[in-house]
C-alpha cells in the first residue's frame, strides 16, 4: 500500500504540467486574439486561436464572433452552431449565432432560435424585442404586439419598445395606446421624427 501513494502522486504530476502548459497555452492565444482583433487584423485574430484548436465551446463561440467579424458569415454560422450544439441550454451561443443567420438573411432560422431561447429564459429582452421584429415585418401585428408588450412591461422607458408596441397597435386600430406610447417615445427622444409621424396618425 506504501507504494499507491508515491505512484499516485507522481502520476498526477505528471499528469498536471502539461494541462497546466496548455491552459497557459491557451491564455495566451486568446490574449493575442484580443490583441489582434482590438486592430482590427481579424485574418490575425483567428490564426492566433486556430493555432492551438482544440475545438472547445470558448474557441467556437469566439471563432464565431471573429469570421462574423471578417464578414465571413458561412463559417461564422458553423463554428457559432458547434457551440450552439456544445451548449443546447446556454443563451450565450444562440444570440451568437443570430449575427451571421441574419447576415444571411435566414430569418426563419432566426425565428427557431429566437423561440428556443424564449422556452430557457420567457423574459429575455433581446429575444422578445426582435421576435416581435420579425413579426411585425410580415405584419402580424397582434402576435408582434404581444412580443413587445413583455419588453414594455420589463423596460417602460425604452425608446425602441415604446415605437415598436405603437406601431403594432397602430396597425391593430387601438389609436388611443399607440398614442401614449408615441408620448412616451418622445419624451425619451424630444423631437423624433419617427415617433411625431406615428403621433400625427393616431388623431
Amino acid at each position: 500500500m506504501d507504494l499507491v501513494k508515491p505512484f499516485t502522486a507522481a502520476l498526477l504530476l505528471a499528469l498536471t504540467v502539461p494541462l497546466g502548459a496548455r491552459a497557459q497555452d491557451l491564455q495566451a492565444a486568446f490574449a493575442s486574439s484580443y490583441a489582434a482583433e482590438a486592430k482590427g487584423e481579424y485574418a490575425e485574430a483567428i490564426a492566433a486561436l486556430k493555432k492551438g484548436y482544440a475545438g472547445t465551446y470558448e474557441q467556437n463561440l469566439r471563432l464565431g464572433w471573429l469570421y462574423f467579424l471578417a464578414k465571413n458569415y458561412p463559417v461564422s454560422e458553423a463554428y457559432y452552431q458547434k457551440a450552439v450544439e456544445q451548449r443546447p441550454y446556454a443563451i450565450e451561443p444562440k444570440l451568437g449565432l443570430v449575427k451571421p443567420l441574419n447576415a444571411l438573411s435566414k430569418v426563419e432560422r432566426m425565428q427557431e432560435l429566437y423561440q428556443a431561447i424564449l422556452k430557457i429564459d420567457p423574459q429575455n429582452t433581446q429575444a422578445n424585442y426582435w421576435l416581435g421584429v420579425i413579426l411585425l415585418n410580415r405584419k402580424s401585428y397582434e402576435a408582434a404586439a404581444r412580443y413587445f408588450e413583455k419588453v414594455v412591461n420589463l423596460y417602460p422607458f425604452d425608446y425602441d419598445a415604446n415605437l415598436s408596441l405603437a406601431w403594432a397597435y397602430l396597425n391593430l386600430g387601438k389609436k388611443t395606446e399607440a398614442r401614449v406610447l408615441y408620448g412616451k417615445a418622445l419624451l425619451i427622444r424630444p423631437g423624433d421624427a419617427t415617433a411625431t409621424a406615428g403621433l400625427k396618425r393616431t388623431q
